[in-house]
Parts: C-alpha cells; sequence; structure tokens
C-alpha cells in the first residue's frame, strides 16, 4: 500500500513538470492572444478559439443572442456556403462544436495535425467572415426555440429559475444563456451583425493551438488567418464588484408530481477570481467527492437519507454561489437539512481528519493532471483560464492544492456557511423546515 502511495506520488510530481512544458504566450500583430502548447506524439491537434463574451454582456431586449449568434456562424461565411462547413471539417477527419456560457463562447475543431490547416482557416472564416444570410437566420430560429422548450421538460427547472433570480437579482447574471422565445423569434439580423462586430474582435479572442503540431507551423497558420482586424471598436466585457448576499434565511417549494423530493441548500460564494478557491475545492472534494465522502458516507450509506448528493461551487467571472443538492424521499427532506447541518457545524468546528485532507488533495491534482492528458481538454484548460484570466488556474493548480492547510478549510468554510442562505425544493408535497 505504501509503495502504491509513493509511486502515485511520483507519477503526479512527473506529471506536474510536463504540464508546464512548451507552453509559449504570444500576441498577433493584432492584439489575438496566441497560446501554444505542443504534446508530442498525440498525431492530432486541437485548434479553438475563446471570445471574451457570453450571456453576460446582453440584457434583457437581446437576451440569448450569444447563443444564437453561436448556431448562426456555422450557416455560411465568405469562403464557405451554408452547411459546407460540418462537410470540409469531417472530410478531413476532424470534430468540431462549440459552446455558449455567461462568461465567454468557444470553437474548437480537433483534427489531425497533417490537416490542422483547415481548421485554422475554418475557424478564422467563423470568427471574422460569417455572412448571416437571412434565410439561414430564420431557419435557425426554430432550432433555438426547440431547445428552449425542452429546457421545461427537466422537472426542476422553476427551482433552478428561482434561484439564480433571487441570488443574482439585477444582475445579467440572473438571465439565461439560451434566451427567450420572442427574443429569438424578433432578433434581426442588424441586431445580430452589431453584437458579431462588438464583440467577436481580436481584442476579445484567445486562439489557442494544441498536439504535435510544431510552433512554427501553428504560428504560420495563426497570422496567416487570425491576423485580420476590423474597423469597429471592440465592446467592453461585463465587469462588477457586487458581492452578492441573502438578507434572510429564505425557503422556497415548488409542487409537481414527482416519486421523490428534488431539493437545494445554497449559499452565495465567491467568483472564480478569488484566491480562496483552491480551498474551496479542496472543502467541496471532501465534502462530495465519491462514495468515501462526508455527505455521501454519512446521509447516503450509513443513515440512508438519500438517493444521491452533490456538493460544489457554481462560479461565474464575478459571483457565485456553493450548492448543496440532494434527492431523497419527501418524508426525509427534514432529517436530511438536520444531518447536513451537523456536518456543516462540525466543519466549522475544524473536525477534519488530516488523512482526509491529503486524500482530496491528491485526488484534485491526479483529476487535474490525468484530464489534461487530451490535447482538447489541455486546449479548454488554457482558454478557460486565459479568457477568464485565471491563468494560476491552469499555470499553478496543483502547487495551490498543495498549499491548502486545515485552517484554509475552515476559513473558507465560515466565509461561506455563516451566512444567509436558500433553500428550495421540488416535491409532490407540502415540505416545511
Amino acid at each position: 500500500m505504501v509503495k502504491k502511495f509513493l509511486l502515485v506520488l511520483l507519477l503526479i510530481t512527473i506529471m506536474e513538470v510536463s504540464l508546464l512544458a512548451q507552453v509559449k504566450e504570444t500576441k498577433l500583430p493584432n492584439g489575438i492572444d496566441f497560446v501554444y502548447k505542443n504534446i508530442p506524439g498525440v498525431k492530432v491537434t486541437s485548434v479553438q478559439v475563446w471570445m471574451k463574451t457570453g450571456s453576460v454582456n446582453e440584457d434583457s431586449k437581446i437576451n440569448g443572442i450569444s447563443h444564437f449568434l453561436e448556431h448562426l456562424v456555422f450557416k455560411g461565411t465568405s469562403k464557405f456556403k451554408p452547411d459546407e462547413i460540418d462537410s470540409i471539417v469531417e472530410a478531413n477527419g476532424g470534430q468540431m462544436n462549440a459552446a455558449t456560457s455567461k462568461d465567454y463562447t468557444f470553437y474548437y475543431i480537433t483534427i489531425p495535425t497533417y490537416n490542422s490547416k483547415v481548421a485554422f482557416e475554418v475557424l478564422s472564416e467563423m470568427v471574422f467572415n460569417a455572412t448571416f444570410i437571412e434565410e439561414e437566420i430564420d431557419k435557425e430560429r426554430p432550432v433555438v426555440i426547440q431547445e428552449i422548450k425542452r429546457k421545461y421538460d427537466n422537472p426542476t427547472y422553476d427551482m433552478w429559475k428561482y434561484v439564480s433570480d433571487t441570488l443574482y437579482k439585477d444582475l445579467p447574471y440572473s438571465m439565461e444563456i439560451i434566451g427567450t422565445e420572442d427574443n429569438i423569434k424578433n432578433f434581426t439580423r442588424k441586431q445580430i451583425v452589431d453584437y458579431y462586430n462588438k464583440y467577436y474582435h481580436p481584442q476579445n479572442m484567445t486562439l489557442v493551438v494544441v498536439g504535435d503540431i510544431s510552433y512554427d507551423e501553428a504560428k504560420k497558420f495563426a497570422e496567416t488567418y487570425f491576423n485580420k482586424t476590423k474597423s469597429v471598436s471592440a465592446g467592453k466585457a461585463y465587469s462588477t464588484d457586487t458581492q452578492i448576499k441573502l438578507s434572510d434565511d429564505q425557503f422556497k417549494i415548488f409542487k409537481k408530481k414527482l416519486s421523490q423530493t428534488y431539493a437545494a441548500i445554497v449559499y452565495p460564494s465567491f467568483s472564480i477570481l478569488d484566491k480562496r478557491n483552491s480551498s474551496l475545492d479542496v472543502l467541496t472534494e471532501i465534502l462530495s467527492s465519491g462514495e468515501n465522502s462526508i455527505l455521501t458516507s454519512i446521509l447516503k450509506n450509513r443513515l440512508n437519507l438519500v438517493t444521491s448528493i452533490y456538493a460544489g461551487s457554481m462560479g461565474q467571472k464575478y459571483v457565485g454561489s456553493f450548492v448543496i443538492y440532494f434527492t431523497s424521499e419527501d418524508k426525509d427532506f427534514k432529517k436530511v437539512i438536520a444531518e447536513t447541518d451537523k456536518i456543516i457545524s462540525d466543519i466549522l468546528e475544524g473536525k477534519i481528519d488530516e488523512d482526509m485532507i491529503t486524500r482530496a488533495k491528491n485526488r484534485l491534482k491526479s483529476q487535474v493532471i490525468f484530464q489534461r492528458e487530451k490535447t482538447s481538454s489541455e486546449a479548454n484548460d488554457i482558454g478557460y483560464s486565459f479568457t477568464l484570466g485565471i491563468r494560476d488556474y491552469y499555470f499553478k493548480y496543483t502547487e495551490m492544492i498543495d498549499k491548502v492547510t486545515k485552517e484554509d478549510i475552515v476559513s473558507v468554510a465560515k466565509d461561506i456557511f455563516n451566512n444567509h442562505r436558500l433553500i428550495v425544493a421540488t416535491s409532490k408535497s407540502d415540505l416545511s423546515l
């Protein structure tokens, strides 16, 4: 057992060193951040473009435009006809996709390295030269509207919407990324083009290239296809120093015909920019990772009060929350809340085993290291870190986790749990606390 433990530590140490190897950062002449990492021998390259914009840069009149735009840039550019992009990427052995969040939007193509030029060319066309053909816009409206309708299939949708509206009241973070049906139906081409020109701008872009492509070739393709400019000024990304806070404890129940209760205990927390996040990660790992975590081992395995339980930080760039989410029988709801409070109370009193802390830290370090073995995952972590201004998350994460002490964990627990909270539930019964 000791030998196995030492072997794991040695592996982590070796991989920590390789994690930082071969990362090169530069700016293209037009201001785009270009980040490159070599992973030898993988024979594929992931090319990603990260935009410093998402639903947080919207208001109620254009809510949903970031996500709608993500769909539309696939529907024709100056060089590629509608529906031609997918076929070109697939014909060259590539995989492509995109995602929109509240704080960012990104596009990626992972492709055999010998065809990587295709990825640079296609992505450049999408973020610089999308044509937004009226007919294609109209064809995509019902696709997105159907996505909006599907969210109501989730039995806890109303519950989570209430949480977001309550915690992030008067902030754009309260708006849903997917937007509203009315907005999607009524967006004009001018609104779409104006938003595209304002936020899809070199100053808001990070180009990430990870794979066994050489640096010289990657830089050549980057300068050939991404060193473009726009005549309009770049829109500024949203920022705020607002601290979310509840004035008192709140409880809200949503009645639905369900076989069990879905519930969440939600505390205001802090943003992903906060230096306390490494301590919070260790606390979360102790509380909620696997069958041996505190919440699962006590509430599920020992007391048989929940069918599932999860805890975690839901952080955006400027705001955040900490959620303990569980499913249980209606009759056990109050017991789950009471037992969870006991667990939190013990943590606040420092009743955490040092061996448990060590195991949690090692799990976190190994998770991030093994995750980054994949070319696309490595590129994701780089793009996420650089776009949101948390470079230490990429470069120093394992080091930051190593430095977390028991005192840090107790301190961050006090920062979160010594606040008013919101308890929400979706159930067929009239629950009470």
